[in-house]
């Protein structure tokens, strides 16, 4: 998973374009070197239960917070992107990166 810096450095450096890809919704991130990933908006779920899928995308980073909401978490939409703490028991997406 990215760190807080890692996707810090997506949210200040790089282009977001929201779009839709193989019919699914989301970000296209777009460094300064011309390489791109895809984020989908898959929302999040909660228990059984799914939310905001192709609305919202809800990404997990690899840096802690502490006790209770084990790591940051970060939000996309149509309009923004921020980053913010959340509880565990949201089940998240992961975004593996290579070292």
């Amino acid at each position: 998973m990215p760190t807080d810096e890692e996707m810090q450095e997506l949210i200040d450096k790089c282009t977001w374009t929201w779009t839709t890809q193989n019919g699914v919704k989301g970000y296209k991130v777009t460094g300064t070197n011309g390489n791109s990933i895809f984020l989908p908006a898959a929302g999040h779920r909660l228990g059984s239960s799914l939310y905001h899928v192709g609305s919202d995308g809800y990404y997990w980073s690899s840096t802690p917070y502490d006790d209770r909401y084990d790591y940051n978490a970060y939000y996309l939409d149509s309009d923004f992107h921020y980053m913010n703490n959340d509880d565990r028991l949201y089940g998240q997406s992961v975004r593996p990166v290579v070292e």
